[in-house]
C-alpha cells in the first residue's frame, strides 16, 4: 500500500497555524476491551490535549485561529451549550494567545457556577446567555442564539467561530491527527476503522480529510450524537461536505471518489438528545473505567464507545478489525456522570 503522505504534507504546510497543543497525544492499545469485542483496538487520548482540560478542539483551533490572527482578528466570538468544552477551550485559546474573546451559552444562566462554566469565566471570557433547550432546540431559541452571534461579531468587529469550530478552517486539524498517528505508527497507518463522536462534525470530517489527502483505505465512522430532530433542525452536514467545503476552500488536489478512504455517517434513529445519557453509554463508560482504566464522558465519548460496541457485535466491524477510538475529551463532566 502506498500512502500519499506527501499530499497530506502539502496540503497543510503552508496553512496559517498557532501553537495550543501538547503533540502528540498518546496512543495506547486497549487490549481487554478489544479481546472482549474480536478486535485490535487502540484510543488515541486527544484528552491529553494540553488545552485547558484537553479535547478535539485544540487541534481545530490552532489552525481556526491561526487564521484569524492572519485576518487581523483581537477577539472572538463563538458559541455552545452552558456545559461546552469548545467555549471552554476557545477561551483558554484566546487568553494563550492575547485576545478576547465572547461565548453564547445556549440555557439559562445558573444561580452559581460550575464545571466548565466556572473556568470559561476564570479565563474571563465575556459570557452571554441565551434560552435554549440544547437537547431539542426550537428554531426560535436557534435565530436568537444567532441574532446574538451575529450582533457580537459586529459590535466587537470579532471573528466568528461557529460551535464545535465546525468551519472548513477547522479541517485540517484532524487531517494533521492523522499525520501525527502516521508518524507514531513507524510511518504507516495500521487501521482499518476509525470510530469518533459527531457533535458538529468537524472532527470527523478532518479524519476523513486527512484519510483522504493521505489515500488510505480506512473508513471514519461519525457517530451522530443528537437526536435526529435536532440534526435537522441544525442542518448538520455530512462529514463529506464538510471535507468538499475544505477541498474547495484550500485548493487540495484531490477527489472524494478516486481515493480508497471512506465515511460512515452513523445517526442511531434511538439517539435521545445531545447531553442526554443512555442505558449504553453508560455502560460503555463504566466498561472503559473498569476493563482498561481510562474515562471517557457522558456526551460525547461514551455515546461513540456505546456506538462501537454495537457495531462488533453485530459485524459492522468486521472481526479482527484494526480500529482507533478517538477520545476527544469532556472529562470535566463525567464526575457528575459517575455520581448518578
Amino acid at each position: 500500500m502506498t500512502l500519499r503522505l506527501d499530499r497530506l504534507a502539502a496540503a497543510l504546510a503552508p496553512l496559517p497555524r498557532v501553537s495550543l497543543g501538547a503533540w502528540p497525544t498518546p496512543l495506547v492499545p486497549l487490549r481487554r476491551l478489544g479481546d472482549a469485542l474480536g478486535l485490535d483496538l487502540w484510543l488515541k487520548r486527544d484528552d491529553c490535549s494540553g488545552l485547558a482540560l484537553g479535547g478535539n478542539k485544540a487541534r481545530k483551533l490552532e489552525f481556526v485561529i491561526g487564521e484569524a490572527i492572519v485576518r487581523g482578528a483581537h477577539t472572538l466570538v463563538t458559541a455552545g451549550p452552558v456545559t461546552s468544552n469548545h467555549t471552554l477551550m476557545t477561551s483558554a485559546a484566546a487568553r494563550r494567545l492575547g485576545l478576547e474573546v465572547h461565548v453564547v451559552l445556549g440555557g439559562e444562566a445558573p444561580t452559581s457556577s460550575t464545571g466548565n462554566l466556572a473556568l470559561t469565566q476564570l479565563y474571563g471570557a465575556h459570557v452571554h446567555f441565551t434560552s435554549m433547550n440544547t437537547a431539542d432546540p426550537s428554531p426560535g431559541d436557534l435565530a436568537a442564539s444567532r441574532v446574538l452571534c451575529e450582533r457580537l461579531v459586529r459590535d466587537t468587529g470579532g471573528y466568528w467561530i461557529p460551535p464545535g469550530a465546525s468551519m472548513p478552517a477547522s479541517i485540517p486539524g484532524y487531517a494533521d491527527g492523522v499525520r501525527e498517528v502516521i508518524a507514531q505508527s513507524g510511518g504507516a497507518f495500521p487501521f482499518d476503522d476509525v470510530v469518533v463522536a459527531y457533535g458538529t462534525g468537524s472532527t470527523s470530517a478532518g479524519v476523513y480529510a486527512g484519510l483522504v489527502l493521505a489515500d488510505l483505505p480506512a473508513t471514519v465512522h461519525a457517530i451522530a450524537v443528537s437526536s435526529p430532530t435536532a440534526m435537522e433542525r441544525f442542518a448538520a452536514p455530512p462529514p463529506s461536505e464538510m471535507v468538499q467545503a475544505a477541498i474547495a476552500l484550500f485548493g487540495w488536489p484531490v477527489t472524494l471518489d478516486a481515493t480508497r478512504a471512506r465515511c460512515n455517517w452513523v445517526r442511531p434513529v434511538d439517539e435521545p438528545g445531545y447531553g442526554l445519557r443512555t442505558p449504553a453509554a453508560d455502560a460503555a463508560l463504566l466498561g472503559m473505567a473498569r476493563e482498561e482504566g481510562y474515562l471517557l464522558d457522558a456526551t460525547y465519548t461514551a455515546k461513540a464507545a456505546a456506538a462501537m460496541i454495537a457495531m462488533a457485535r453485530d459485524g459492522r466491524l468486521a472481526r479482527g478489525a484494526r480500529v482507533l477510538f478517538i477520545h476527544t475529551g469532556g472529562l470535566s463532566t463525567t464526575a457528575a456522570a459517575a455520581a448518578h
